[in-house]
């Protein structure tokens, strides 16, 4: 599909003696990458949620914003600039990388397509990345009916943290928040992260308390890291923006609903990307199972 593509393996070196840095819940990432800040922040972060042993894969979409339009988005000399910042990233991570320039459209199906086959999708928060904003805005005209990667959308952390140091898991106390919880868990472990368990108990839904109270006894009897748990009344999406915020967490991780595919992005998950102070991680149900079985969440093919 892309008209250039640029491959590097990384040697072992003094990266990987830090395995506590090195997560094993994804090992195959992709990022779409426009220069702004923000989807080189998601370079940085994947690069820190697949660790050394991992592998990452740059993609700039240099298409048309619109049909109307008489240039690209992102001509050649700027893809090679946004691309080489990328790639120095990548080698102080010490991760292996592919570098892939695409020009094909629209830039939402493009990504989409090049995201079949591996478990992560990282993006800048679409706040102002334009490669992020068209596909927040183009996946809801997709033909896909099923969303089975996860989604990382990214914002800038505290330099002075590691990313990931405190996150917070949103669970709904519903079918498939346990899978969710415990893959969290896992890497809140492998991050050495203090986590925080948080529900919203909307006077308008039913809750699940007893759900809740057991996701986090079981969180505590896995680590010795800070385990806390909130609940709190409210909406979903602004208590789960809020209660972020108050703790500090540089990473919020929540279900998507994938039975209605990438629409699900409209709904809460959608806007604690754009309303959230931090990074989200977005997974659907498939690979909740998988990284709740201590596999690499292996999306599959739509």
């Amino acid at each position: 599909m892309g008209n250039s593509s640029t491959d590097r393996n990384r040697a072992p070196s003094a990266h990987r003696e830090k395995s506590a840095d090195a997560p094993t819940l994804f090992s195959d990432a992709l990022c779409a990458v426009d220069g702004h800040e923000e989807s080189l922040e998601a370079v940085e972060q994947a690069a820190s949620l697949t660790g050394p042993d991992g592998r990452v894969t740059l993609l700039t979409v240099t298409s048309y914003r619109s049909p109307g339009d008489r240039g690209a988005a992102i001509g050649p000399q700027r893809a090679k600039e946004i691309l080489d910042r990328a790639v120095r990233i990548l080698d102080e991570a010490g991760v292996s990388y592919s570098v892939e320039v695409d020009p094909a459209a629209p830039p939402a199906e493009v990504i989409l397509e090049w995201m079949l086959g591996r478990d992560l999708l990282a993006i800048g928060a679409p706040s102002s990345s334009l490669l992020s904003g068209m596909f927040i805005k183009g996946v809801g005209e997709t033909a896909l009916d099923a969303f089975t990667t996860p989604l990382l959308i990214a914002r800038p952390s505290d330099p002075s943290d590691s990313f990931a140091q405190r996150i917070l898991v949103a669970s709904d106390g519903l079918e498939g928040s346990d899978e969710l919880v415990e893959m969290a868990g896992r890497l809140a472990r492998a991050k050495g992260a203090d986590l925080t368990l948080f529900h919203a108990s909307d006077t308008a839904a039913k809750t699940h308390p007893h759900r809740i109270e057991m996701q986090f006894e079981k969180l505590q009897s896995e680590t010795d890291r800070v385990i806390d748990v909130r609940v709190e009344p409210g909406g979903a999406h602004t208590t789960i923006v809020e209660s972020a915020a108050e703790i500090d967490a540089s990473l919020v991780v929540m279900g998507s609903r994938g039975r209605h595919g990438l629409r699900a992005l409209g709904s809460v998950g959608r806007r604690v990307a754009h309303h959230g102070h931090c990074s989200v991680l977005l997974v659907p149900p498939v690979s909740r199972r998988s990284a709740a079985d201590g596999r690499s969440p292996r999306p599959e093919a739509c």
